[in-house]
C-alpha cells in the first residue's frame, strides 16, 4: 500500500453549474469556464459538489456532467468526480460510473448526521470503497462544527487504502489541518474549501490543494509566491482580494449566486441562472456584488 503524499497540489476548483433561460445545463459555459480555469493555471478541478448546486441536479444530469467534464479536461488537468450521496449504495454506484468514465480520483463526502459517529463514519466508506477508486478524497464537511475527529480520519488514512486526500471544511480549521498531517506522518494531502479565507494559514501549515469556485487566477499567483519564497507577496496579493471573500463565503447560497455573477461579467456564462437557493439575491447583494466584481476582474488583469 502506498500511502506516500499524493500529488495533488495547487489550485483545483468546483465547477459551477451554468443554466441556460430554459433551466438546462450549459455545457459551452462549462467549457469556457474549465478552459479559462486552465488558461489561469488550475490543476484539477471537482465536479460536481456543493457549489455545483449538486443537490438539485438528477442522478442523469449528475452523470453527463461528469462525462462532458471528463472529455474537456482529460491530459490537461486532474478531474475528481464528486459521488456524496447520503446512501452508500448509491455514491458506490457514482463512483463505478466515475471509474468508467475516466475520473482521476473521487470526491465523497461524510453525511452530516454521521460525521461525528466514529464507527458509522467507517462502515458508509466501506460500502462506497468497495468498487475500489484510483484515489478517493474525503469531504470533512460541517459549516458550524469539528466535523470528523481526528481519530476517525487515522483510522479511515489506515484502513481505506485509495483515501489520498482530505477537503476539510470545518470550524475551526486551521489547527485541525496540523493535528491532520501530524496523525498521517505528513502524508495525507489535505486541501481546503471554505476556509479559504484563512489561505495564507492553510499554507504556512502545509496544505496541499485549494478547492476554489470559478475565481482563480490570484490564488493561482498567491500560490505560486509563496512556493516560491515570497511570502509578503503572497500575503500583499491576497489582502487585496479579502473583501470578495469577506462578501462570498457569508453563505453557500451567497457564494453560488456570487460567482455566476462574475462569470456572466467575465463572459463565461450566458445566465446567472441558480436552482432553489434558500437565501435570495436581493438588491443590495447585486450592488456589492458588482462593485466586488469590477474590482476582482481589475486585480486579475493586472496579473
Amino acid at each position: 500500500m502506498d500511502k506516500s503524499l499524493y500529488p495533488l497540489k495547487g489550485i483545483v476548483p468546483i465547477i459551477n453549474t451554468p443554466f441556460t433561460d430554459t433551466n438546462i445545463i450549459d455545457y459551452d459555459s462549462v467549457k469556457r469556464l474549465i478552459d479559462q480555469g486552465i488558461n489561469d493555471g488550475i490543476a484539477g478541478c471537482i465536479v460536481p459538489a456543493v457549489a455545483s448546486e449538486v443537490s438539485q441536479l438528477s442522478d442523469a444530469e449528475r452523470k453527463e456532467f461528469v462525462e462532458k467534464v471528463i472529455g474537456i479536461g482529460k491530459d490537461k488537468i486532474s478531474v475528481i468526480v464528486g459521488i456524496s450521496h447520503q446512501e452508500p449504495n448509491r455514491s458506490r454506484a457514482f463512483l463505478e460510473h466515475a471509474i468508467d468514465s475516466g475520473a482521476d480520483g473521487v470526491l465523497c463526502a461524510v453525511p452530516m448526521d454521521i460525521i461525528e459517529n466514529r464507527w458509522a463514519v467507517k462502515r458508509y466508506f466501506s460500502n462506497v470503497v468497495k468498487s475500489e477508486p484510483p484515489m478517493l478524497m474525503i469531504q470533512d464537511l460541517h459549516w458550524s462544527g469539528f466535523g470528523m475527529s481526528i481519530d476517525t480520519i487515522k483510522d479511515l488514512w489506515q484502513e481505506v487504502d485509495s483515501f489520498r486526500c482530505l477537503k476539510l471544511e470545518t470550524v475551526p480549521a486551521g489547527y485541525k489541518i496540523s493535528q491532520i498531517l501530524e496523525s498521517t506522518d505528513n502524508n495525507l494531502a489535505v486541501g481546503i474549501g471554505w476556509s479559504l479565507p484563512q489561505f495564507i494559514e492553510a499554507l504556512d501549515r502545509g496544505t496541499s490543494f485549494f478547492t476554489t469556485t470559478a475565481i482563480n487566477k490570484p490564488f493561482v499567483h498567491i500560490y505560486n509566491l509563496y512556493n516560491s519564497g515570497k511570502r509578503t507577496e503572497a500575503i500583499n496579493l491576497f489582502d487585496s482580494i479579502v473583501p470578495f471573500l469577506a462578501f462570498a463565503f457569508q453563505h453557500i447560497d451567497i457564494s453560488i449566486q456570487f460567482f455566476k455573477h462574475y462569470c456572466n461579467k467575465r463572459g463565461l456564462f450566458q445566465t446567472t441562472n441558480t436552482r432553489s437557493l434558500s437565501i435570495p439575491f436581493d438588491n443590495y447583494h447585486e450592488t456589492i456584488t458588482t462593485e466586488l466584481i469590477d474590482r476582482i476582474i481589475e486585480i486579475e488583469d493586472n496579473l
